[in-house]
């Protein structure tokens, strides 16, 4: 028996919300009945919950009772890690269990209350991650030293973040979704998984049966 949801969109260009749809339809087959979407237009850069789109999403579920969320992917939450924890942490303190139609790595997408349980771990795996960042975000960098004279490249990530990205992919998420995440090229992220050969490929953590497993 399918359960009820509700799907949340966030649009860039024009086609995004008919190609974003196909992908929760997609998704929804012999699972869920979406009986509203909501959008926001331009918006990830900012929290969820200061989205008018969002909000309404929220106050449609919690008034109907609707407790399954579904999103295109985990970006569209926001495109800073710390507001993606956030709201993790968040809709599962509430009683929303949130679903990924795209590079979900949480899995359990059948039962509700081991996903429940695995996004859970993860809010509690990243958050000693995410002070690392707050802090390294605080301090400022200091100068690599080099020849006189010269100026050297910026580094695209300082460690916190680096630290971060290592964390979410040890949990499953995709390259190309960490690019999306972090704001960088996919050879920055071959760069810095150099020296984690076994985080480069395939990723090896268990899935749920009902769920593929993806190659990078």
């Amino acid at each position: 028996m399918k359960k009820d949801a509700v799907a949340y969109l966030t649009t860039r260009k024009r086609g995004d919300p008919e190609h974003q749809k196909e992908i929760i339809d997609e998704f929804c087959k012999y699972r869920f009945t979406v009986n509203k979407f909501f959008s926001d237009h331009r918006m990830t850069g900012t929290a969820p919950r200061m989205r008018e789109g969002y909000q309404q999403m929220l106050e449609y579920a919690r008034e109907n009772r609707v407790e399954h969320l579904l999103f295109p992917d985990l970006p569209a939450l926001a495109k800073n890690l710390e507001f993606e924890v956030e709201e993790l942490r968040s809709l599962v303190e509430e009683g929303f269990v949130p679903y990924f139609a795209k590079d979900d790595f949480f899995g359990y997408p059948d039962d509700p209350e081991l996903r429940i349980m695995a996004v859970r771990n993860f809010v509690e795996y990243m958050a000693p991650c995410m002070e690392t960042m707050k802090k390294a975000a605080r301090t400022p960098a200091r100068p690599e030293s080099g020849p006189r004279g010269t100026i050297g490249r910026p580094r695209a990530l300082n460690d916190g973040q680096i630290e971060a990205l290592i964390t979410v992919r040890r949990s499953g998420t995709s390259i190309s979704q960490i690019c999306r995440m972090f704001s960088v090229s996919r050879s920055t992220v071959s760069k810095i998984l150099a020296e984690y050969p076994e985080l480069k490929g395939e990723w090896k953590g268990k899935r749920s049966p009902a769920e593929g497993v993806e190659s990078e």
